[in-house]
């Protein structure tokens, strides 16, 4: 394997890919498509190969400045799921049966999924188990999943999408300190993130799309369409790298955390990194302590956001809220240095994930984090993912998923299909899907420092909330902090 992966060889999945990671040609001519699609993660891949299910005829080409999954999308945590940020606020603008159907197309992505991964032969550790988001640790974080209950039943979700577990079932399922219930859910599964990426790759080549690698963007021309002309075809944009260049007739921007870099959404995205970390190999013994016996995706009611998965391997895989460079820099490598659960802290950025880890499970201190890393995404204004095509300029975006993107960037990588190759197809009629330039539809997030701020407090706030109701854990314990949280994470969303 080579080892200038941006930090990718820092993580669990790249030590356990199982297959070397070579670059495929760079783009050295100017050549001619119809669809250039700029990022060979997810998103890009997805769209890429439903473009030509759906259109067999176009020339499909992928620009990725490094290699297939190695950003975001072979650093994740590796929830497949059948939701999404932002889906019950999309839900909300239907009614009757379009809001049913469209509530059984998100829903049902891991069915879709599973289905997928077999005809095209992705191996990738699947494994449909559900998941377990359990109010444990303190008890307030009962009052956050019976909230989270609340909002899932006023939006329809009944108890074949989230099921309250009680205390004795979340317990067996997931042995957590001060265990009080669990909302399970059958709609996710837990996948090795860089092995569906490069299988990804490998079945849109097999569907004739064209992967360029070490072939990064430097400058796009657009088209030149005003929007006074509007309604008119684009006559094609040009897409430059390095040592050559691919003129089309629509550019797809499938960058999710890198996608501000090229200047060409309208600052509607925000590049923030978040932080996983894994343990050793567990024995038996363990794990019969722990529980996960069907291998559930898990994470507890807090507002630091963890969220873990047992590998096949028999680790755990652990990561929780990870921050955001000053002006949206993008962030990939992290130096992680290996330690022990209960050990004295280091002083970067993995204390708060062994300390996390530590607190779910007392009984592994003395085991091994072995790996620790980190990837970018992408954040959209008001948690709405999207699928933008604007057919007049010959321009489309994909991505905003905010950290949950494995399952939704199958299903809005084929939306984005539909906009551009099969505009009547009912995914095209989706919420999510839009027509028309960034700026009619996509909100722009505020210029610096305001962003920086507002994430920096947020972080600040959520720990210092976090240290105080873990050492008062008493029903009636509410900080004013808490109060001052709540009020915080409704400005934020």
């Amino acid at each position: 394997m080579i080892s200038s992966v941006g930090g990718l060889d820092e993580s669990l999945w790249y030590q356990t890919l199982g297959e070397p990671m070579q670059p495929r040609a760079a783009l050295e001519s100017d050549i001619e498509a119809d669809v250039c699609i700029l990022g060979a993660g997810y998103s890009g891949l997805w769209t890429a190969l439903f473009l030509k299910q759906k259109q067999p005829a176009l020339k499909v080409v992928v620009l990725e400045a490094a290699m297939a999954g190695e950003g975001a999308s072979g650093r994740n945590g590796g929830w497949l799921m059948g939701s999404f940020g932002g889906d019950v606020g999309y839900l909300a603008q239907l009614d009757g049966e379009p809001r049913r159907r469209a509530k059984q197309v998100i829903s049902g992505t891991v069915a879709r999924a599973a289905n997928t991964f077999s005809e095209l032969g992705i191996q990738c550790d699947f494994h449909h188990g559900g998941n377990l988001y359990q109010a444990a640790r303190y008890p307030q974080q009962l009052k956050r999943l019976q909230a989270e209950l609340a909002h899932f039943r006023e939006a329809g979700f009944d108890e074949a999408d989230y099921r309250l577990l009680s205390a004795t079932e979340a317990g067996q399922a997931l042995n957590l300190p001060g265990t009080q219930a669990a909302l399970y859910t059958p709609h996710c599964a837990r996948v090795h993130p860089l092995k569906l990426a490069r299988g990804l790759a490998r079945a849109a080549e097999r569907a004739g799309v064209i992967i360029y690698e070490k072939s990064p963007v430097h400058l796009t021309e657009k088209s030149g369409i005003t929007p006074s002309e509007r309604g008119q075809k684009a006559p094609g944009n040009k897409v430059h790298t390095p040592k050559g260049s691919v003129r089309a007739a629509v550019v797809v921007a499938a960058l999710e955390g890198y996608q501000r870099l090229l200047g060409l959404d309208n600052r509607t995205s925000l590049p923030v990194f978040s932080v996983l970390c894994a343990t050793e190999p567990l024995s038996e013994q363990q794990w019969a302590n722990i529980g996960l016996e069907n291998r559930e995706t898990f994470a507890d009611a807090s507002r630091l956001i963890t969220y873990g998965q047992r590998s096949a391997d028999n680790r755990l895989v652990f990561g929780a809220r990870g921050g955001y460079g000053f002006g949206g820099a993008v962030k990939t490598r992290f130096d992680f240095a290996p330690r022990t659960l209960g050990e004295a802290p280091k002083g970067d950025i993995f204390d708060l994930r062994s300390q996390l880890l530590q607190a779910f499970f007392p009984a592994l201190e003395g085991t091994q984090i072995t790996h620790g890393w980190g990837g970018c995404l992408s954040l959209s204004r008001a948690f709405r993912p999207h699928a933008l095509f604007d057919e007049a300029a010959g321009l489309a975006f994909v991505g905003g998923y905010g950290g949950e993107g494995v399952g939704a960037s199958m299903l809005f990588g084929e939306t984005l299909a539909e906009l551009i190759a099969r505009p009547d197809g009912e995914l095209a009629g989706m919420p999510w899907a839009y027509r028309g330039a960034v700026s009619e539809h996509l909100r722009r997030w505020e210029s610096e420092p305001l962003p920086w701020l507002g994430y920096s407090a947020s972080r600040l706030l959520y720990r210092l909330e976090e240290r105080l109701l873990c050492r008062q854990p008493q029903p009636g314990y509410t900080p004013a902090i808490s109060r001052l949280a709540d009020a915080f994470e409704t400005l934020m969303s």
